[in-house]
């Protein structure tokens, strides 16, 4: 951790400060009935709780003797550039796909391929993660996620 962690640092928590302030205005309610800026003003204090301790570590860590070589480099750029076409193709064909469909392939993708887990994590893991996102929003949240082609599966 070096200067670059203090400037990211000092920038969530300034945006994270000012969006918990606004979030505020915006009125907070009770945690029995949430006002429109209850969740956005926790998060808020949230990042701006972690964010501050990234500063504090940073003056804390030694200097590495290393240059930090993860940033957008050409692999990093073009990794970025697929996650994006990825998710936009995500997106576009969630609704003729459906969700199950849809994120199935999507983790599949970003584990197998632009991770290179190894197939014999991403397809479990795929699979566990798609299926735990479907119990939460659909059955738990009782959200209405895009049937697909497996619209028939309603549990």
């Amino acid at each position: 951790m070096d200067r670059a962690d203090r400037v990211s640092g000092c920038f969530w928590f300034l945006f994270s400060l000012f969006g918990s302030y606004q979030s505020y205005k915006l009125g907070l309610g009770t945690l029995h009935q949430p006002g429109p800026g209850f969740l956005f003003f926790w998060t808020g204090i949230v990042v701006a709780i972690l964010s501050f301790i990234i500063i504090l570590r940073s003056f804390r860590s030694l200097p590495s003797e290393e240059p930090n070589r993860t940033g957008f480099g050409k692999w990093n750029l073009r990794k970025a550039i697929l996650v994006l076409i990825a998710l936009f193709l995500y997106v576009g064909l969630l609704e003729p796909l459906g969700f199950l469909v849809g994120t199935f392939f999507l983790f599949i993708f970003l584990l197998g391929i632009i991770e290179k887990k190894g197939w014999r994590f991403a397809l479990p893991a795929s699979l566990v993660v798609t299926v735990s996102a479907y119990l939460l929003f659909e059955v738990a949240l009782q959200s209405h996620l895009p049937g697909g082609i497996l619209a028939f599966i309603r549990f």
